[in-house]
């Protein structure tokens, strides 16, 4: 404890005396994990805003011509588990057409409700996408069920453009780590070479490169932990800037909230990763210097 307490004095000493190269390096660090947390967060408030608008749809089953609608009512019901489940017949479906067709309703005068085939719909309010998709493919065991219909077809677009955010979003991750590492460490390389004298004074009465190593490592830890909590505050702040001023204007006000764009994990996460980059980084630069012959 008395040898980590040296180390942990040691690397303070060096950030105070040195302020410029500790701004940088933490302003780097803080770039780096604010734009990756802010894109963490935009994924997640897209995921959690797919998943709500799937919920808002119906199922619908539709039925072969001259099916029993009743017993393909029951079992519907049986599937869905207590859901909602209503008879929609072809007068109930022609009369939603007309419904929706405004004023050019008036086109389908004359034509026979029996064109459109009867149907089951069954609520997935609250379910995700997938298991919506999931119901789906149970109530294609319903009698005389020729087609199903779970009302997401747009959504495929949507999932596929969030897995390539995601691709995308671990492709920013990794090469921001890296620019930031190689910045960081020749911004801390500066560091070191002041301290050269000092590092082959402790070389020549026998000091190791893991003791001469320590203070520099703690140095660039510290640093990154302060660069990832500044950036995790600043997150915080945003995400409350803007709860305030959009949240009102959202249907469900919960996907702003700090649990839902921000969870624990991720701001510990961030917070890890940029200890990890400080530290990271100060090795990289301690140990160019110490391979010097």
């Amino acid at each position: 404890m008395t040898r980590l307490a040296y180390f942990v004095r040691r690397a303070l000493e060096s950030m105070r005396r040195r302020p410029h190269v500790t701004l940088v390096a933490v302003a780097t660090i803080w770039v780096a994990v604010f734009v990756t947390g802010l894109a963490a967060a935009a994924l997640s408030a897209g995921e959690r805003l797919l998943a709500g608008f799937a919920g808002d749809v119906q199922v619908a089953v539709y039925l072969q011509k001259g099916a029993d609608v009743v017993a393909a009512r029951d079992a519907a019901r049986a599937i869905a588990a207590g859901r909602k489940v209503e008879v929609v017949r072809p007068a109930d479906a022609m009369a939603r057409l007309r419904a929706s067709l405004g004023d050019d309703g008036a086109l389908l005068e004359g034509v026979e409700a029996e064109v459109l085939p009867a149907s089951i719909e069954v609520n997935a309010a609250g379910l995700t996408v997938t298991q919506v998709r999931a119901l789906a493919d149970r109530l294609k065991k319903v009698p005389g069920a020729k087609d199903v219909d779970d009302g997401n077809a747009w959504l495929d677009g949507a999932e596929q453009l969030l897995a390539g955010l995601h691709a995308a979003g671990l492709a920013l991750f990794a090469g921001l780590a890296l620019g930031t590492a190689i910045l960081v460490s020749n911004t801390l390389r500066l560091g070191v070479f002041a301290r050269r004298d000092e590092i082959e004074i402790m070389k020549l009465v026998g000091a190791t490169n893991a003791f001469v190593q320590a203070p520099f490592l703690i140095e660039g830890l510290l640093q990154g932990l302060l660069g990832a909590i500044l950036a995790t505050l600043a997150l915080l702040g945003v995400r409350a800037a803007l709860a305030a001023r959009v949240g009102a204007l959202l249907h469900d006000s919960a996907a702003l909230s700090r649990a839902a764009l921000l969870p624990g994990r991720l701001l510990a996460a961030l917070v890890l990763g940029g200890a990890v980059l400080g530290l990271l980084a100060s090795a990289l630069a301690v140990s160019r210097h110490l391979r010097r012959p």
